[in-house]
């Protein structure tokens, strides 16, 4: 049995460590502790999620419907109050009046498909 207090020569270590060098183990062994994590980027928790399947086309008439739809809750909260917050309301609902407007147009300036 070896001596435990048995100094190695560097000519020892050299060959040893030559050796493992082109260790497949020690080459996954190095990655895994020394190297960053090459991990996905986080999974962003999402409420509302859009389908890789929807078209460019759906995406704009639902947008605009969603907008109409805000366009009539703001018009509908705007006649329950007064004064400055009625005013609020009503600014928003041109906002977002106007933000319709130009969605519109693009879906209207889609290129229909050539049959």
């Amino acid at each position: 049995m070896p001596s435990i207090t048995k100094i190695t020569s560097a000519i020892e270590l050299d060959s040893e460590i030559e050796a493992l060098k082109d260790n497949a183990a020690t080459q996954r062994a190095l990655d895994y502790y020394l190297k960053p994590a090459v991990s996905q980027p986080p999974v962003e928790k999402k409420v509302f999620v859009v389908g890789d399947d929807v078209s460019q086309e759906e995406a704009l008439v639902t947008a605009s419907d969603y907008l109409r739809c805000g366009i009539s809750m703001m018009y509908g909260t705007a006649e329950t109050h007064g004064g400055a917050h009625r005013d609020q309301f009503l600014a928003v609902a041109f906002i977002v009046e106007s933000a319709k407007q130009l969605l519109d147009r693009a879906l209207d300036m889609q290129k229909l498909p050539t049959q």
